[in-house]
C-alpha cells in the first residue's frame, strides 16, 4: 500500500491558476467555472465531464454527482463563490446555445454541445502550469499540475478551514475514512502552528 501523500498546491498558486481564463469569452467563462467546481467542490475529472444541467441545483447550491467512483451517487454543496460562477456560466451557456440553435444536456459542454473529455481537461491543466509557472514537486522531478491536484487541494483546505474528517469523507465520496484522513498530514505547517499556539497558551 502506497504511503505517499497527495500532491497539492498553495492557496496562492490556486489563485494564479483561477485568474488565467479570459472570462469575457464564452469558453473562458466556462473554463473558469470548471476550475472553480474542481477546486472548491472536489469533483473528479470524469464527474465534471458527466455533469448535466439537471445535476446542478443552482437554487439550493448543490451538485448531484451520479455514478461517481465505485458507481456511487453523492451531493456536493457549493460555497457562495462557486455557486455564483456556476450561475454566471449557466446564463451565458443558455444564451450561447439558444443563439446557435444547439441543444445539450451537459452543463460544461464543448461549444458544439458535446461532452468534454478527460484528455482535454488534462491538457488544459498542463497548459495552466506553463502559463502560471505553478508546478508540483514529485521526488526530484518538477511536474505539471493535473486535475486531481485541485481535488487533493480542496479536501486539504476543507480540513484546514474547520470541516471534520467525516464531513470531508462525505464530500469526497470516499468509501473509507482512512482515505480521507491522509489529508490531515498534507500541510504539516498548519499542524505545527496549532501546536505552537497551544504551547504558548499553556505557558
Amino acid at each position: 500500500m502506497s504511503k505517499h501523500l497527495p500532491k497539492i498546491i498553495s492557496r496562492e498558486d490556486a489563485a494564479k491558476i483561477l485568474a488565467v481564463p479570459n472570462i469575457r469569452t464564452t469558453i473562458g467563462l466556462r473554463n473558469r467555472a470548471i476550475l472553480q467546481v474542481m477546486y472548491r467542490a472536489g469533483l473528479r475529472v470524469q464527474e465534471v465531464c458527466n455533469l448535466t444541467t439537471e445535476d446542478m441545483d443552482l437554487e439550493k447550491g448543490f451538485i448531484y454527482i451520479q455514478a461517481g467512483k465505485g458507481d456511487k451517487d453523492r451531493y456536493a454543496p457549493m460555497d457562495w463563490d462557486t455557486l455564483e460562477w456556476c450561475k454566471k456560466w449557466a446564463l451565458v451557456r443558455a444564451e450561447w446555445f439558444t443563439k446557435k440553435g444547439i441543444k445539450s444536456d451537459y452543463f460544461f459542454p464543448t461549444l458544439k454541445g458535446t461532452p468534454l473529455n478527460q484528455r482535454w481537461l488534462r491538457f488544459f491543466f498542463a497548459d495552466l502550469s506553463k502559463k502560471t509557472g505553478v508546478y508540483i514537486r514529485d521526488g526530484k522531478d518538477k511536474k505539471e499540475i493535473h486535475p486531481h491536484i485541485f481535488r487533493h487541494t480542496c479536501f486539504t483546505e476543507c480540513l484546514e478551514d474547520g470541516l471534520t474528517v467525516r464531513e470531508v469523507q462525505e464530500l469526497a465520496g470516499h468509501a473509507s475514512l482512512n482515505t480521507t484522513m491522509i489529508y490531515l498530514a498534507v500541510r504539516p505547517e498548519v499542524l505545527a502552528n496549532k501546536m505552537r499556539n497551544r504551547a504558548g497558551a499553556d505557558a
